[in-house]
């Protein structure tokens, strides 16, 4: 009876080892996921989309010009540093030597923060000074400008562009003009609703119609797809519709929390996003507007 027993208890101990974990049976292993679909959208630069099941908030670019990578984007977390640090080396043995940082919202303290140590940080003074407000204290070089900079790396030619306000202060976009490639951040969200709870709403129409003028044959937006211009168009028709119905409740004298009960745009409200960030983009907006 005891070696039954025995026998019975040690097989069953080689079932439960056996067994693969609940995270695999599922396919929901957190270690495997990817943040970021890589794609090559001219020679020497890819865009970093952010995946909908991943932890990056926005999409990046990967620029590979004279023996050395150079990203640029925004919400970069120790994990988007590791995940993008990674397929760069993918796609060559070139070393990681500066990140163009698009924007930093102010008190955010975890990202933005933690690249490595020798890498040179490229952004606004606006950014640089919504970096310097943090507690954290960014032990990177940094190279901070006013209105524009233009950087040349071998044959690549970088043109950076302060668009001063828009989807925060100092929105930074990168445009390569031989390749016609425009990346915009978070000015410009294709097929989705972004966040918009520091965004200067005149001023951001004002950069739309700014980048729609811009000969881009490739635009990398800040959460969506790889488009082109026609894509910041129909995101600039949107983002009237938006400001033109709130500011529709403004003038009727309604308070924020009767605009947000009454707020609709039938049209738009199966974008990915939309209802996640209504509330918050509403009462920016409502204020905004109701200040000027």
């Amino acid at each position: 009876m005891n070696r039954l027993f025995s026998f019975v208890f040690l097989l069953l101990i080689v079932c439960l080892v056996a067994m693969p974990a609940p995270a695999a049976i599922n396919g929901n292993n957190s270690n495997n996921v990817k943040n970021f679909a890589v794609q090559k959208v001219a020679d020497g630069v890819f865009a970093a989309i952010a995946l909908p099941k991943g932890k990056a908030n926005s999409n990046a670019m990967i620029i590979v010009a004279n023996a050395q990578v150079i990203l640029a984007g925004a919400h970069f977390t120790p994990e988007v540093i590791k995940e993008l640090s990674a397929e760069a080396a993918k796609i060559t043995t070139a070393p990681l030597k500066a990140v163009i940082l698009t924007h930093h919202h102010r008190g955010y303290n975890y990202i933005d923060y933690d690249f490595p140590a020798n890498v040179e940080i490229i952004t606004s003074w606006q950014t640089w000074r919504s970096l310097k407000e943090g507690y954290r204290e960014l032990k990177n070089p940094v190279m901070f400008f006013d209105k524009g900079l233009t950087l040349g790396r071998g044959k690549m030619t970088i043109v950076l562009s302060n668009t001063d306000l828009g989807h925060s202060e100092g929105d930074v976009i990168v445009y390569l003009p031989e390749e016609k490639v425009l990346f915009t951040s978070d000015l410009f969200f294709y097929d989705v609703d972004g966040y918009m709870g520091d965004g200067h709403m005149r001023e951001w129409v004002l950069d739309l119609e700014m980048m729609e003028g811009i000969d881009a044959r490739i635009v990398i937006p800040g959460s969506g797809k790889v488009t082109n211009s026609a894509g910041i168009t129909q995101f600039r028709l949107f983002f009237k519709d938006f400001l033109t119905e709130v500011l529709r409740h403004v003038e009727k004298g309604e308070t924020l929390e009767q605009t947000k009960k009454a707020f609709r745009l039938p049209n738009y409200e199966a974008l990915p996003g939309y209802k996640i960030f209504l509330n918050t983009n509403v009462e920016r907006a409502y204020k905004q507007l109701k200040e000027k």
